[in-house]
């Protein structure tokens, strides 16, 4: 539970100047040119049913080509030779694919990856029409009458073209005459002030289709709402699984209140703000296909009041692809979902915020130097919140961020904008609040908890950005990859992590930055006892304990 503070901030930032600092992340430290595309080369031009891509490969496991960051295959391996190969199907694609071959370092255990390349596709059968919203611009429009024309690109004559406002059923758009491409329709946003989102989309009679990026306008004088931060104490991610689960099984919704609310079993503090996955599962997505199903849970949530932030990552398989230039587009549109949920849903079923998930110091080569992958972060981080501006919510954006970007030597000295400072003092000058992934076992010591948060409390303080620093801490076992068991309270249990919890509430829960404590992750903390042995205390809820929740049936 929560102490009386017994040393501030900034005193501990004093006492630990000039203390060593914990390397940058081993994630980021596998060892380049272990697994290898030699087959179709960068820049290639292919066609027909499939594409036959081959590399090679040397201490490495768990290979998969990633196929335009949206799909992941695994390979067939040649361990005699140490070549792999893997048959694509790319009968229904055309024009430029990303690919890159990603595995398992099996010297560190963790990720390791080859260069991207790209090929052009020539398969002109496999065509989509390209689409654009090209009037009206984005911001203030006069009335409440909106002509939203639309512009199209398609090889194939079009099926039909389509717009509507905020989320409502779809219209469609006439051709315009004498134009190229051109088809406009009318639309109504209403008489009150109001924000809407704009979505257009074109399919073509083979039934391939493309939707345009969403434009925000503002009519009837409506101005955008500034978002107001809390105290997100506790907080919680909930990933994909448990999310589906939580939306679509009231048994599901029902054991995530329970832990949520539960402060007897660890004498710990009750969670009141969900990081809630909303990203695709399987083959559904959410928030395209069940917006009722999502309105429904959030209200649930708030009316046992809890917050609720939309947890999105960068729109692409892995996630951490989306902050490299050419997948930029899937991050901003799976940040826009969210926007167009928001407004197509009444207040009470409203996001809080959006949990931002994007970690390129994942990718091999962030380790690179001079690589521009901190300064690409900052312009994904900076582009989402322009787009949230533009859509007038009062909604708050915090990205999630490793522990060291104001301490290793890839982040203590980034320029950016004719300014230079660590990389998290950029990150809190852009954003609402950060949830600092701060995987320590002990809150003690100059790689404790405590001390790895300190800069960004002081530096939140002296920006005036109140509530802003949620400090997250980590329950996975994380025994079959490459981080040390330091990283996680998997094994020490959840009374020790309480303990440690204790130690950071003293220090920090009277500066006026912190934002509060957040859980890694729901599934884990049902799995993680008090303590390990006879005496193991567990949640009192269905699915808790060793065997970890199940399914609903």
């Amino acid at each position: 539970m929560k102490q009386q503070r017994w040393l501030s901030a900034v005193a501990l930032i004093g006492l630990l100047g000039g203390l060593a600092t914990a390397p940058v992340s081993q994630a980021a430290e596998t060892e380049p040119g272990k697994i290898a595309i030699t087959s179709p080369a960068d820049g290639d031009t292919v066609s027909g049913e499939a594409l036959t891509v081959t590399g090679t490969y040397r201490d490495t496991a768990d290979l998969v080509v990633v196929v335009g960051a949206q799909e992941l295959v695994p390979v067939q391996l040649d361990e005699a030779n140490g070549t792999w190969s893997v048959d694509l199907d790319i009968s229904d694609r055309d024009g430029r694919l990303d690919l890159a071959v990603r595995g398992k370092d099996l010297t560190t255990l963790y990720t390791t990856w080859s260069p991207f390349i790209a090929v052009d596709v020539d398969n002109p059968a496999a065509a989509r029409p390209v689409v654009s919203i090209t009037s009206p611009s984005e911001g203030p429009h006069g009335s409440r009458l909106v002509g939203v024309v639309v512009h199209v690109e398609s090889a194939h004559r079009l099926r039909r073209v389509e717009v509507r406002l905020n989320g409502d059923r779809w219209r469609r758009a006439t051709a315009l005459p004498h134009s190229d491409g051109d088809f406009r329709a009318w639309v109504d946003a209403g008489r009150k002030p109001a924000f809407v989102s704009i979505e257009a989309r074109a399919i073509d009679v083979h039934g391939h289709r493309d939707e345009a990026p969403t434009r925000y306008v503002s009519v009837g004088g409506a101005e955008a709402e500034s978002p107001q931060r809390y105290d997100q104490d506790r907080s919680i991610w909930v990933w994909e699984r448990a999310s589906y689960e939580a939306v679509f099984h009231p048994a599901a919704r029902d054991r995530l209140a329970a832990v949520l609310d539960d402060t007897e079993t660890f004498d710990s503090d009750p969670i009141r703000t969900i990081y809630f996955a909303v990203g695709s599962y399987g083959a559904r997505d959410m928030l395209r296909e069940d917006r009722d199903a999502v309105a429904n849970f959030v209200r649930w949530a708030k009316d046992r009041g809890y917050h609720v932030q939309a947890t999105v990552a960068g729109g692409t398989q892995p996630p951490y692809l989306g902050a490299l230039e050419q997948f930029e587009h899937f991050a901003v549109d799976e940040f826009e979902k969210v926007l167009d949920y928001n407004l197509a849903v009444p207040p009470e079923a409203r996001f809080d915020g959006v949990n931002v998930d994007i970690e390129p110091y994942i990718l091999s080569e962030w380790k690179v130097p001079g690589n521009d992958l901190p300064v690409r972060w900052l312009e994904v981080l900076e582009h989402l919140i322009e787009r949230r501006d533009a859509s007038g919510l009062p909604i708050l954006v915090g990205p999630a961020i490793p522990r060291w970007l104001d301490s290793s030597t890839c982040c203590q000295a980034i320029t950016w904008k004719g300014e230079s400072k660590p990389l998290s003092d950029h990150i809190q000058d852009l954003t609402d609040y950060i949830s600092i992934m701060d995987y320590r076992d002990t809150a003690d010591g100059s790689a404790g908890i405590i001390a790895q948060a300190a800069h960004e409390i002081e530096y939140a303080n002296s920006i005036g950005k109140e509530q802003s620093v949620v400090i997250g801490v980590e329950t996975k076992d994380l025994s079959g990859g490459g981080d040390p068991e330091t990283v996680t309270f998997w094994e020490e249990g959840r009374t020790v992590l309480e303990a440690e919890l204790d130690k950071v509430y003293g220090v920090f829960e009277d500066e006026p930055s912190f934002g509060g404590v957040a859980m890694h992750h729901f599934d884990t903390l049902l799995a993680l006892p008090s303590e390990w042995g006879d005496d193991a205390v567990y949640y009192p809820v269905p699915g808790a304990g060793p065997d970890g929740p199940g399914l609903p049936q």
